[in-house]
């Protein structure tokens, strides 16, 4: 090949406009390159249609009418020749276009009014597929194409090869990034609606566990006000009586003091009790408070602990279920009181519902809540004495909507909120010792700043 055609194919093959993926620009400088080196003034790019029935020219330079782009086809009905030649997938060397086997069919319509005697096509390919051709068309005396000029267009077609390559690497790469940009989107949508349904849920159950302590809180409370309400109806009958003897005259030393005795007794009586179910009262409202708000302050747990777990007792002394609370002196730490309001009673709930049943053979159905510290925080552990769980469930417990006691107005969801609040709210870790017939205990362990 000369010198100034491999010149030329080395400055275009080093051009970085080849493989940045801008065809437009990359097809310019491949058309200009074919007229700089075959010496003429007129080529073009045309491109085959999905079914190769035409090909449609889209980049069409004419440097003799100052035309660089024309939107012209050409049909396989119109010149069958010349698309059979084509299909051979060779170059068409017309030396005399207006004669040649298979360009002779443009003749009349294209050649003789553009003044074309020869017509050099190459083919492009592209992943191994002829995609179109580029046409090289010399105006003027009629031309013989040689050898090296051939492999020059030839090689011009396979850098546009290349140029599609790039042109379609960097379509895939901008449709990744937007597809990228898109899911990080949908992630983030779809992130918030998971977050704000886990809040739903979350709401959920505090509503249901609130929903267990006033069923048992006003069972509770009723029977103190009973009592109460008894003994001072006992003291107005007593008040009557006296009032009586005293109208008639007949009010004795000794019967004032009997009355006295009985009132004194039937009072202290419905104060005590008032006095119990204000406590009882008092502990619900905190209890209440704490698991609809989220706020940090500091606690002392050996305080708190059994002021959420007393509201639970009725609830557990109907199932015939015993609790005891051992919890160290003075532990204090700073942190979301409502959270632990809701841990106990989720986990107290969940084993006054799950752990016992008729398969159980105790003596006395027990709960046990325990609060110490240790190197790793503070340790919150609730232990039953019930049928267990096996170890093949161990994992199963904590995961959304899973449970054994649907029909009892399980919704599988309080170990699984339980197990995200410690996770993501304390930081924390949450264990599970079970085994069947040998009990349960579910251990919380709070990291504590020191």
């Amino acid at each position: 090949m000369k010198e100034a055609l491999e010149l030329i194919l080395l400055r275009v093959s080093q051009s970085e406009d080849i493989d940045k993926g801008e065809l437009n620009v990359a097809s310019r400088l491949i058309i200009n390159s074919v007229c700089e080196g075959l010496k003429i003034t007129r080529a073009g790019i045309w491109l085959y249609d999905q079914l190769q029935t035409l090909v449609q020219c889209t980049l069409l330079i004419d440097k003799g009418n100052d035309l660089d782009s024309e939107s012209l086809v050409l049909t396989r009905k119109d010149f069958p020749h010349y698309f059979e030649a084509l299909d051979s997938g060779r170059t068409i060397a017309a030396h005399n276009a207006l004669t040649d086997v298979a360009t002779f069919e443009f003749a009349d319509v294209y050649l003789g009014p553009l003044n074309i005697s020869s017509m050099l096509d190459v083919p492009i390919r592209h992943r191994g597929k002829m995609i179109g051709i580029i046409c090289c068309e010399h105006q003027g005396e009629a031309r013989h194409w040689e050898a090296d000029e051939m492999v020059f267009a030839a090689s011009l077609a396979d850098l546009y090869g290349r140029a599609v390559s790039a042109n379609e690497r960097a379509d895939y790469e901008a449709q990744l990034l937007e597809a990228n940009q898109t899911l990080e989107q949908k992630v983030k949508d779809r992130t918030a609606e998971l977050e704000a349904a886990q809040e739903k849920l979350i709401e959920s159950e505090k509503m249901a566990a609130l929903g267990n302590l006033v069923a048992g809180i006003a069972h509770e409370v009723n029977t103190p006000l009973g009592i109460a309400l008894t003994s001072v109806s006992n003291c107005k009958e007593e008040l009557k009586d006296i009032y009586r003897d005293f109208e008639n005259d007949e009010l004795t030393e000794q019967g004032f003091k009997d009355f006295e005795a009985i009132c004194s007794e039937g009072l202290t009586l419905a104060e005590t009790s008032l006095v119990r179910a204000a406590h009882l009262v008092q502990d619900f409202k905190r209890t209440s408070a704490d698991q609809t708000s989220l706020e940090i302050e500091e606690i002392a747990l050996d305080e708190y602990i059994p002021r959420v777990c007393n509201p639970l007792k009725p609830m557990l002394r109907k199932e015939q279920i015993e609790l005891s609370i051992d919890v160290t002196p003075k532990l204090v730490i700073t942190t979301c009181p409502g959270i632990i309001a809701q841990l106990l009673t989720n986990l107290i709930s969940n084993a006054q519902r799950h752990a016992f049943g008729p398969s159980v053979d105790n003596d006395i159905n027990k709960v046990a809540v325990s609060c110490s510290q240790n190197d790793k925080g503070v340790v919150i552990s609730v232990q039953d004495n019930g049928k267990g769980i096996p170890e093949e469930l161990h994992t199963k417990v904590f995961e959304p909507f899973y449970t054994t006691a649907r029909d009892k107005g399980g919704t599988g969801l309080g170990l699984n909120i339980l197990y995200n609040l410690v996770r993501q709210k304390f930081n924390g870790e949450i264990d599970l010792i079970s085994a069947p017939g040998e009990g349960t205990t579910l251990t919380v362990c709070i990291p504590v700043e020191s």
